[in-house]
Parts: C-alpha cells; structure tokens; sequence
C-alpha cells in the first residue's frame, strides 16, 4: 500500500504460526508488509482481494475516462474553431 493506505501495490499470502492483528506490519524475505486482511483460507483471502483490485480498477478506469472526454473536448472545440475560420 502507499504511505496514505489508499491504493494497494503488492500482495503476500501467509499462513502465520501466531494470530495476527490487521495493521500490524510484518517482514517476509526483507520487505515489510502490511496485515490488511485476515481469512481462514488462502482462497477466501484472494477471492476478497480480487473485489478490492476490481474496486480500485473500476475507480482508475473512471478517472481515465473522465479525463480522456475532457481531451477530446478540449479537441473538437479547436477543430471546430478552426473549421469556422476556414469557412469565413
């Protein structure tokens, strides 16, 4: 996750030994990681991260979209400028 826990950049499994609490931070192979979800099951766990990462898929997709619509206007109002000087 970035500092501000709002968009998720990696996901590690693991099957802990002990209970583990969400918003502790543990280490695997050297790198820190964030416990954000606790399930009974590897396939539960996925199947709640797959919701989330289609969450956040579908807000990213929207951003680009509205983005893109306001380029393209941006774009035909200065072809059609352009094709009214050239029709004066």
């Amino acid at each position: 996750m970035n500092e501000s826990k709002t968009e998720l950049h990696g996901v590690q499994y693991l099957l802990s030994k002990w209970e583990r609490n969400l918003g502790d931070t543990i280490t695997i192979d050297g790198t820190p990681w964030l416990v954000g979800m606790i399930g009974d099951t590897k396939e539960v766990v996925i199947s709640e991260l797959n919701k989330i990462i289609k969450k956040q898929n579908s807000i990213i997709n929207k951003k680009r979209y509205q983005e893109n619509k306001k380029a393209d206007m941006v774009f035909k109002n200065i072809l059609n400028d352009i094709m009214k000087e050239i029709n004066l």
